[in-house]
């Protein structure tokens, strides 16, 4: 082998910037339209439970603690969850009560770390109200006679 063939080409890579990052020291951007790991916002979530029917992975669950109090207990499974983000699609609440976050560092060595629970109060949705109808313009006042 000649040296002298891949001197041009390692002449011209001394100069170039590197093609990869310094990952641990330096943090990525997520880019538009991550679908993360999906989180509940107990606020508005309704306990309607088409999160837990339509997930396909099965990672969600939905229980009554106190039926009486109106109080559920969720619980996301993020070592059975294929982040398909149908949870968010189902979800008939506006805002929506599921999010996906833009979290991809989820790594840990024992799976049951990756579960996340809420106990929550079931919302009640205030219905909308219609909007008033504009006020009928107000008819001239008469003048009095002198």
């Amino acid at each position: 082998m000649r040296i002298a063939a891949f001197l041009p080409e390692l002449l011209r890579h001394l100069f170039k910037k590197p093609a990869t990052v310094d990952y641990p020291f330096q943090k990525l951007e997520v880019p538009q339209g991550f679908r993360g790991t999906p989180y509940l916002n107990p606020e508005m979530c309704i306990v309607c439970k088409s999160c837990e029917r339509d997930c396909p992975a099965e990672a969600i669950e939905i229980s009554d603690v106190n039926p009486a109090e109106k109080r559920f207990k969720m619980v996301i499974h993020n070592d059975r969850c294929i982040h398909c983000a149908q949870c968010v699609d189902s979800c008939p609440t506006s805002p929506k009560a599921m999010q996906m976050d833009s979290l991809f560092e989820i790594a840990t060595d024992d799976r049951h770390n990756l579960k996340k629970e809420w106990v929550y109060v079931r919302a009640v949705l205030k219905p909308k109200a219609p909007a008033a109808a504009p006020a009928a313009p107000a008819a001239p006042a008469a003048e009095p006679k002198a």
